[in-house]
């Protein structure tokens, strides 16, 4: 089966049991969904045969009737079968910024600065936590920031930022929705008999959340964004938790593949996330217990595990990785601690699910003019977005499988016109000649190309496919 076809396939079923009401909607809008797997990064007037249709696709998207939540449940629903066939799953949550330029827009906010606009996207990706094949989303949520600046608040002498306990007291705050979309998913979960395990970054590192998730027994692993006074005995003083953690024994040493990091031009986040070369690390794990007290504005305390990852003989020793993870996991064994780091890596399938939506699918260059049809697009994406990656992983986990399981004849001719892709080529040779066209990528370096990469050398590819194609049909009409 043709890879293109395959993906339609995969992606249409993703929309079975659609509900909008009416059945010219759903027709309409497994139709546009056909369209758009064919080159996921076309307009909604470029996927369109004719002007009809065009404009059948622009009122289906901008329906009253039709919304995100409904496009996206056939989605959720087999999502929820997969993670039910696997028992346990790990469940990536982060947010992305979706930006758009040009005018001004309905409905969307200011995202970074005032002068932007646009809106946030929040997903939990699950994948399976034995093979980390990606799942699918099962939780998701979009808003829009309104002008006002919420970090500063009026004070006695004026403006001035927000304090801890200033943001404790706000009724509805963005990082409230940590918690939200881990309960959401595991309701969905529960009823699948599936066990997820919450994985996060630095941003969901808030007391009140890591409280909560404890109270509810709920299983995750969040690095560290702040330091936090804790002790290990109840006799002990109260001391930063990384001090705490730094005397850890280290329990074991791996080597591990660490990604390159282009320069960030966003102020605050330079030093966090500073520029690097990608290279092999040699990392040691630690752990051991805590108790950590609440700030100031807060209640109790908290006991949570803590896994302590370092770099030993860093290129820079001033830029060594260093995680620290807070889990509700046991970490009393050698084995039990790779799994929680082993955890927190698998993390990194939730980027590239973003830039699946971004890159692959061009959502930042969509020319809608409303919140309501951007995210009715975002829906019917989503699952085109899912599949790109599936089929990506099962290229890199059965790298010896024949090319011919995932591209057509036709692909695989024009791979060898263009390429040293040479006779009865593998699944990851093929993948090399298609990065190769998206790039000057290194096929000695053996490293799996990255999805920039790949997206370029597809959508190339697909370019390619339809110049050969149109000759071979103007051949024949010579012949005839």
């Amino acid at each position: 089966m043709r890879a293109q076809e395959q993906l339609q396939r995969l992606a249409i079923a993703e929309l079975d049991g659609l509900d909008l009401g009416h059945k010219s909607r759903e027709a309409r809008a497994v139709e546009l969904m056909t369209e758009l797997t064919k080159d996921p990064t076309r307009s909604i007037r470029g996927a369109a045969r004719t002007k009809a249709q065009e404009e059948a696709f622009y009122r289906l998207l901008s329906n009253d009737a039709v919304s995100m939540t409904a496009l996206l449940n056939p989605h959720i629903d087999s999502t929820k079968r997969r993670c039910a066939s696997v028992g346990k799953v790990i469940l990536a949550h982060d947010t992305s910024n979706f930006e758009y330029r040009g005018g001004s827009r309905e409905g969307l906010g200011r995202v970074r600065t005032k002068a932007s606009q646009g809106f946030l996207f929040h997903a939990s990706l699950a994948v399976d936590a034995g093979t980390g094949q990606p799942l699918g989303l099962v939780a998701s949520k979009v808003w829009v920031r309104s002008d006002e600046i919420k970090s500063v608040v009026q004070g006695a002498n004026g403006p001035r930022k927000k304090s801890g306990s200033d943001y404790a007291r706000d009724a509805s705050k963005e990082s409230d929705r940590w918690v939200e979309q881990i309960q959401a998913a595991e309701e969905l979960l529960s009823d699948a008999g599936c066990k997820a395990l919450h994985v996060a970054d630095r941003e969901a590192d808030i007391y009140a959340s890591l409280k909560t998730l404890c109270e509810r027994n709920y299983s995750f692993v969040i690095r560290l964004s702040r330091d936090k006074k804790a002790r290990q005995t109840a006799a002990a003083p109260l001391e930063n938790l990384t001090t705490l953690a730094r005397r850890a024994e280290g329990r074991t040493e791996v080597q591990a593949p660490i990604a390159k990091r282009a320069a960030t031009t966003i102020p605050g986040r330079k030093k966090t996330f500073a520029e690097r070369e990608a290279r092999t690390a040699r990392l040691e794990f630690a752990a051991t217990s805590a108790t950590i007290s609440a700030p100031q504005y807060g209640e109790g305390s908290l006991s949570i595990n803590v896994v302590h990852v370092r770099e030993l003989e860093p290129p820079n020793p001033d830029e060594p990785i260093e995680w620290f993870l807070l889990t509700s996991e046991p970490v009393d064994t050698v084995e039990q601690v790779a799994q929680v780091v082993q955890a927190y890596r698998t993390r990194w399938i939730i980027e590239e699910f973003f830039k699946a939506l971004k890159t692959g699918c061009a959502m930042e260059d969509r020319e809608l003019e409303s919140l309501h049809t951007l995210t009715n697009v975002l829906a019917l994406c989503i699952p085109i977005a899912y599949q790109l990656l599936a089929v990506r992983h099962m290229a890199r986990t059965q790298p010896d499988a024949p090319a011919s399981d995932v591209l057509s004849p036709t692909q695989i001719a024009i791979l060898q016109a263009k390429t040293k892709l040479g006779t009865n080529p593998t699944a990851f040779q093929a993948l090399e000649a298609i990065a190769y066209l998206g790039s000057h990528f290194d096929p000695f370096s053996k490293k799996v190309p990255g999805w920039r990469v790949l997206s370029r050398g597809m959508q190339r590819l697909h370019a390619l496919e339809e110049g050969w194609l149109a000759r071979d049909h103007a051949q024949k009409v010579i012949e005839r």
